[in-house]
């Protein structure tokens, strides 16, 4: 199913907020799936509308779109936009929640959301993208590799034990 006709993708807005904390909020549980170290807090509904009113108080520092069909949001994608001191270019745009529900992955939607966040990124002049996920995740390992995407910084972790 292609839905290139059928699919609107915007600009993330506060009448989305209800819809949006849903798809975060299930995007965090999957990250739970590949690694133990990402457990959903039980505040989690209320961080993810904190996170996503930021994303909207603060445009400068953020770019979150939608994907919508027929009025119902089936993928979001929020990016920070980071300062980046000693390297050029000097700003950077990291994609750290991007989702789109089952049924419509291998459609093109989510290629849409990040197309559409290309165009936007252009216009603010950045030029450095990079993408945020669990290690293990490699559905999205292979789809960020699909769009020439290639592993720039590692980032290990380890959980200290109690005593």
């Amino acid at each position: 199913m292609k839905l290139k006709d059928k699919v609107v993708v915007r600009e993330f807005a506060q009448s989305d907020l209800d819809s949006a904390v849903d798809l975060v909020l299930r995007l965090k549980k999957l990250n739970g799936e590949f690694d133990s170290v990402f457990v959903v807090s039980d505040s989690a509904r209320k961080d993810a509308e904190d996170r996503l009113n930021q994303l909207l108080r603060n445009r400068d520092s953020h770019l979150a779109l939608v994907a919508e069909k027929s009025g119902k949001l089936l993928g979001i994608i929020a990016i920070n936009i980071i300062d980046r001191c000693y390297y050029l270019p000097s700003k950077e745009a990291r994609i750290t929640d991007f989702y789109v529900m089952p049924e419509y992955r291998r459609t093109g939607a989510g290629k849409m959301l990040v197309a559409r966040s290309y165009e936007e990124l252009k216009k603010r002049k950045i030029t450095l993208i990079t993408a945020e996920f669990p290690s293990q995740n490699l559905i999205a390992l292979k789809f960020y590799k699909s769009l020439g995407y290639r592993e720039i910084v590692g980032i290990y972790g380890k959980v200290l034990e109690e005593e």
